[in-house]
């Protein structure tokens, strides 16, 4: 019993248990022991019954135990782990898995060699009851253990809805969207819904006779747009004839098979993509590609991916174009010098989106300040009994919540802005492609990097950013 005794107070003396995070244990044994002559007696069991004294009675290493029983001198001065709890699994987010073919299309290539640029299968039909998007759900987690044999808490995976838009539902189980209707679907991911939308059509030109259209789908136009009129859509816009000094607003595509005259006025935006047969005096705002057969003339274009020019003879001359990604074309530029102004890699939505996202941050940091005055005011009051009377509590508990929630948004918010800041320092696809040649005159901005084209160059050229530089290199055609 005494000598039970000896190496308990030996122990509790010369020794102390350290906790790392709730997972870890660690024995450190005191540098004053390198002057005992000689130590009690140690055993396994003591060492255990002295670390159960410390609340460590979960995942105790036994291996690392007997080692110091055999050996104490050895681990004096030293921090040996002695015990590992069992680390808690998160759960993993839920999937979403979208069952629509990709918006990216091959142009049809005719019987005679040509290659329909403007035939791309960008209609997308479904029928009702069709699955067009599925969802794997998230999982809660398996918790962990502490050393101390307390529960450590997983954290659940993040939940996701269903992009449910018009006329779709979701399964009785919820992990299906499924069509409502037959109609075109229409998927913007900025947005995060899949819609189905009929289609509105105008056998004629839109004029007097016909006016604005502002419609919830799909709209179809026989003939031309003229100046000064506005067509709204939620889905695409479809356009059989020419486009003039006109407003066009599409959540999708906006499809013309005929040209662009709008003379620097008018406006077309689209959340998809822009195709038409040529553009002079356009202002183009794409979500995604801006595609045009033939020329391109003192514009004003946005594309937040790519511009592309598929004739033989395609060029592009005066204005400014801007594209996330690529611009390219046979022609860039003009024998007379005409400024010309192309930018890649500046993602115009998206700097967009972080000035939006740098307001929200600030209104809302200023929000959180007032709300966490008013809350310590409130803890003041209450004092050391922490007692309020019933109205100033149920305030403190809601200004509570309402500052919980801001915590919760301030993050959302910074990690949306991590995205967009790691997406516009990514120069690697930012591309100018000129097939045939580039002329004088024309200034190229690649992310930060500004070149001035003074002399004449003949393609195929590329145009890149390599080592941080902007580069320019002969490529095959």
């Amino acid at each position: 019993m005494e000598n039970k005794q000896d190496e308990t107070s030996f122990w509790l003396k010369n020794c102390h248990v350290t906790v790392d995070g709730g997972l870890t244990a660690y024995l450190t044994m005191s540098d004053a022991l390198i002057q005992e002559q000689s130590f009690p007696q140690l055993t396994y069991q003591g060492l255990v019954e002295f670390l159960r004294h410390n609340g460590v009675t979960f995942g105790i290493d036994m291996v690392a135990c007997q080692q110091i029983v055999m050996n104490p001198r050895g681990y004096i001065g030293f921090r040996t782990k002695v015990a590992t709890g069992q680390a808690p699994r998160h759960g993993e987010n839920a999937i979403i898995d979208v069952l629509l073919e990709d918006q990216m299309h091959v142009p049809r290539k005719l019987e005679d060699g040509r290659v329909d640029f403007f035939d791309l299968g960008v209609v997308r039909t479904v029928h009702k009851g069709q699955v067009v998007a599925t969802k794997k759900p998230a999982t809660e987690g398996v918790q962990g253990v502490g050393v101390n044999g307390a529960p450590i808490m997983a954290k659940p995976g993040r939940d996701f809805r269903l992009p449910q838009g018009k006329n779709t539902v979701i399964s009785a189980d919820g992990l299906q969207l499924i069509a409502d209707k037959d109609g075109h679907v229409s998927y913007t991911p900025r947005d995060v819904k899949i819609n189905i939308f009929d289609v509105f059509e105008v056998n004629s030109d839109v004029d007097f006779s016909v006016g604005n259209i502002e419609f919830l789908g799909s709209v179809s136009i026989r003939g031309n747009v003229l100046s000064g009129f506005k067509i709204v859509a939620a889905g695409d816009i479809e356009i059989a004839g020419n486009v003039e000094s006109a407003v066009l607003e599409a959540g999708g595509d906006v499809i013309i098979r005929g040209g662009v005259q709008a003379r620097g006025k008018g406006m077309i935006k689209a959340g998809g993509t822009v195709r038409a047969r040529f553009m002079q005096g356009g202002v183009v705002d794409a979500g995604v590609d801006v595609i045009v057969r033939d020329s391109i003339m003192h514009c004003t274009i946005s594309a937040g991916r790519n511009i592309f020019m598929e004739a033989q003879k395609s060029v592009i001359v005066g204005g400014m174009v801007r594209a996330g990604e690529e611009v390219r074309t046979r022609t860039l530029g003009s024998p007379m010098a005409t400024p010309t102004e192309v930018e890649v890699g500046v993602h115009p939505q998206l700097r967009s989106e972080m000035q939006e996202l740098h307001q929200r941050m600030k209104d809302l940091q200023q929000n959180m300040d007032k709300t966490k005055k008013a809350l310590v005011l409130l803890d003041n009051m209450a004092g050391i009994s922490n007692q309020l009377p019933p109205d100033k509590a149920a305030m403190r508990k809601n200004l509570s919540v309402t500052y919980e929630h801001y915590l919760n948004e301030e993050e959302e918010l910074m990690f949306r802005r991590s995205e967009i800041e790691a997406i516009l320092l990514d120069t690697r696809r930012a591309k100018v492609l000129c097939i045939d040649v580039v002329y004088g005159g024309v200034k190229l901005t690649l992310g930060t990097q500004v070149a001035y084209v003074r002399d004449s160059r003949v393609g195929p050229v590329a145009y890149k950013i390599t080592d941080g530089e902007l580069t320019s290199s002969s490529v095959t055609s």
